[in-house]
């Protein structure tokens, strides 16, 4: 083919990609605005939780956050069981001390933000807890165009400058209402907290997504948050406190309304979780966190729909001011090409010599990056047929041949490799018709590779 059908070809391929990024963030607004809608039905309905939380709110929230990082981690672990390999569990927890750290850092931030958030739907209620911290886009977009060299172009600063005059109106009401009244400074304060959290975590989930699968991630991050909430929890059993905690704890595991609610927030949280870090490694921290700020207007909908909170007209306007933000990132982003990231797309050009064989113990994009950092450069079904090649069973190795494809397209978009030479599949790699692409690892993959600990000079 010539070269404008080969443009063609990359074109479509980014299209792609960009639209999964998308409808993986939509998805995640729309799961997270559900999953709160259920949070507000359990608190508002249930005699007991509903004095608790008014009562104890903070006792309260450490009860549901606890319970549920155990729940999510059990989901996450047993859909990756299921749905892939399960043993990516165990070579990401032990990859490297590096993206340890990482892990840590997610679990004790993203941990902190939802209880913070939970805590807030008890002080004030889960509306509230939502849309108090649809601005943290604007403080991931900031940390990771610092850290992590993310491009931000000026439409985009238009749509975000959109969203966060989206999230004042939000707060207009408590501000007129006196911002310090009662409980109402607690719960902004609880706010801003929870959007900084994520924010963090959004920038710490994309820098692990250079090394580890983005699902495995969600899996392992919560293994280590619920492991922070036993150690906490053993604490408080030892030294005698937190008694309230532990009778919560006890009377949502011993009823069943409670704990089969508890069940269906932990399910959306889980997808939630999946689908927000897969946006991340497909799309950047920006744009996945922007379009995830749609689940403000689903929690304005969904209450209204389930009776649960009846929003008022400033709180349905701001809403749908965040909507039209939203889509005004997704149009004027869909046409940009290329990594996500202002970083030079420079090929390494020396091999690195005694990483070419193939560890199996170590995860699977760690793995395609050290091979093609010892080969130079490989095309795409090459180090597929490589990494798959002692699996047997014909459907499971086509599976994860273009699951393998789908990783180096991330890893291409964020620069980590550099596609130096493209054809189209005629004679099915992959699929006919689609963009076959030979790679080479990039100065910036191998200085990643090296700082994470998988690469030594």
């Amino acid at each position: 083919m010539g070269d404008f059908s080969i443009k063609n070809l990359r074109d479509r391929q980014n299209r792609v990609r960009y639209n999964w990024g998308f409808q993986f963030a939509l998805g995640c607004a729309l799961l997270w605005g559900t999953c709160y809608q259920f949070l507000e039905i359990l608190i508002s309905r249930d005699a007991f939780l509903q004095t608790a939380a008014s009562a104890h709110p903070y006792t309260v929230g450490t009860a549901l956050a606890a319970i549920l990082a155990v729940m999510i981690a059990g989901i996450s672990v047993l859909w990756l069981w299921m749905t892939k390999d399960a043993g990516e569990i165990k070579k990401a927890l032990f990859s490297s001390k590096k993206i340890l750290l990482y892990f840590l850092a997610e679990a004790l931030v993203g941990g902190a933000a939802a209880w913070a958030t939970y805590v807030t739907a008890g002080l004030l209620n889960t509306m509230f807890a939502v849309v108090g911290v649809m601005f943290y886009p604007i403080l991931g977009s900031a940390l990771a165009q610092k850290w992590l060299k993310e491009k931000v172009s000026n439409p985009i600063r238009v749509g975000m400058g959109i969203i966060l005059a989206s999230w004042m109106l939000f707060y207009l009401p408590a501000i007129q209402s006196g911002f310090w009244g009662d409980h109402t400074w607690i719960g902004n304060t609880l706010g801003m907290l929870t959007g900084i959290g994520w924010g963090i975590e959004s920038t710490l989930a994309s820098r692990v997504a250079d090394m580890i699968d983005s699902d495995t991630s969600v899996a392992v991050r919560f293994l280590w948050e619920s492991g922070l909430w036993l150690a906490i929890l053993a604490v408080l059993a030892i030294v005698g406190s937190g008694r309230e905690v532990f009778d919560q704890i006890g009377y949502i595991l011993a009823a069943p309304a409670p704990l089969f609610m508890l069940v269906l927030i932990a399910l959306c949280l889980t997808f939630n979780y999946f689908s927000w870090y897969r946006a991340i490694a497909l799309i950047g921290v920006t744009k996945g966190l922007v379009i995830s700020d749609v689940s403000g207007f689903v929690t304005v909908i969904a209450g209204m729909l389930l009776t649960v909170s009846m929003p008022g007209w400033l709180d349905i306007f701001a809403s749908l001011l965040m909507m039209a933000g939203v889509f005004w990132i997704y149009w004027h982003g869909a046409g940009e090409n290329g990594s996500y990231r202002q970083i030079p797309a420079l090929p390494q050009q020396r091999r690195e010599s005694g990483v070419l064989s193939q560890d199996t113990k170590q995860p699977i994009k760690v793995r395609i990056l050290k091979l093609i950092a010892a080969s130079g450069q490989t095309w795409d079904y090459e180090v597929a047929n490589l990494l798959c090649e002692n699996m047997l069973k014909p459907a499971r190795r086509r599976r994860e041949r273009n699951v393998i494809r789908t990783y180096m397209i991330e890893l291409c978009a964020a620069g980590i490799l550099v596609s130096v030479e493209e054809d189209a599949d005629t004679t099915g790699h992959f699929q006919q018709g689609k963009l076959l692409s030979c790679y080479q690892i990039t100065e910036y993959g191998c200085r990643m590779l090296e700082q994470c600990g998988f690469l030594h000079k």
